[in-house]
C-alpha cells in the first residue's frame, strides 16, 4: 500500500481510507511511520474516523505484533458500527419511507436489516463517483424499492419520504454534522415538511475539538475539467432530531456531555 496514493484518494470514503490506513501501517517497514500518519490527518482533516485511526496506530509501542495491534482496532471500529446499525431498529417502529444521499455503508446496512419496516428508499445522487447508484444497485438486490434522484430533487424528497436516513463523516463536539455535499439543503428541506433527521455515527467519528470554525481547514473539493466538486457541506445539529451511535440514541445537544 502506498502512502501518497492513500494521501491522492479523492474517491473513497473516510472509512474506507481509514482502512488502507491500516493496511498500510501493518505493511510498512520503517519506523518513521508517524510522519505519514501526521500527513494523513492533516490532508484528512476533519474526518473523524481517520483521525482516530491515526491516533490510535500512533500509540504503536512494538510491544505486540502490528497486525494483532491493528486487528484491536478493526475489533472496535465493527463492534461500535455493528451496534450503532442495531440500534438503528428503533427509528422504524412503523412502516416508513426512507430518503438517504450518495452511500453511506452503516445505511445500507440499517435499510437492509429493517427492510421489512421500509416501503420504499429516496437516494439524492452526489457526484462524480456517482455513489447514490451503486447503493441503488444494492438495496435493488435484496429486493428493496428504490429510487435514485438526481438535480438536486429536495421538494420530491421533502414531500415523499418519511424519514431522513444519513450516515456521517465527523461529528462536532456541540452536534453539527459534516457529511456529503447536499446534505445541508436535505436536512433543511426535511425540517421544513417537519420529518425526522437521524444520523447514524459511532464515537470514534466524535470531534472533541472540532467546530464550524474549523470547517475550512478541510480537504473539500477536487477540480475535474475545470469544474469544482464539493465533497462535504456543514449542518447544523438544530437540524438534526439524533445520532444514533453504539450506545443508542443521543440528541445533538447532549453530544458534548456523552
Amino acid at each position: 500500500m502506498n502512502p501518497e496514493e492513500i494521501l491522492d484518494d479523492e474517491i473513497s470514503s473516510a472509512t474506507v481510507i481509514a482502512d488502507n490506513i491500516i493496511k498500510w501501517f501493518i505493511e510498512y517497514k520503517g519506523n518513521d511511520y508517524d510522519l505519514y500518519l501526521n500527513k494523513f490527518r492533516e490532508n484528512y482533516y476533519g474526518m473523524g474516523i481517520i483521525e482516530y485511526t491515526c491516533n490510535y496506530l500512533s500509540g504503536y509501542n512494538g510491544k505486540i505484533s502490528k497486525i494483532e495491534y491493528a486487528g484491536k482496532l478493526y475489533d472496535l471500529i465493527k463492534k461500535d458500527t455493528d451496534s450503532s446499525v442495531r440500534f438503528s431498529a428503533q427509528i422504524f417502529n412503523r412502516k416508513v419511507s426512507v430518503a438517504t444521499i450518495s452511500y453511506s455503508s452503516m445505511v445500507r446496512d440499517a435499510i437492509i436489516n429493517n427492510m421489512d419496516k421500509i416501503k420504499q428508499v429516496y437516494i439524492m445522487e452526489s457526484g462524480p463517483a456517482f455513489e447514490g447508484l451503486s447503493l441503488y444497485d444494492n438495496l435493488s438486490s435484496h429486493g428493496i424499492k428504490t429510487i435514485i434522484t438526481t438535480d438536486y430533487s429536495y421538494y420530491e424528497i421533502g414531500k415523499s419520504a418519511d424519514i431522513l436516513l444519513l450516515g456521517s463523516d465527523l461529528v462536532t463536539v456541540n452536534g453539527d454534522l459534516v457529511h456529503k455535499n447536499g446534505t445541508f439543503p436535505l436536512a433543511l428541506t426535511m425540517n421544513y415538511f417537519n420529518k425526522p433527521v437521524y444520523s447514524l455515527t459511532t464515537s470514534e467519528k466524535i470531534s472533541n475539538n472540532f467546530n464550524e470554525v474549523d470547517f475550512h481547514r478541510i480537504k473539500n473539493h477536487t477540480k475535474i475539467k475545470g469544474f469544482i466538486n464539493r465533497f462535504f457541506d456543514y449542518t447544523y445539529g438544530t437540524l438534526i432530531t439524533g445520532y444514533i451511535y453504539e450506545y443508542g440514541f443521543i440528541r445533538p445537544n447532549e453530544i458534548m456531555n456523552k
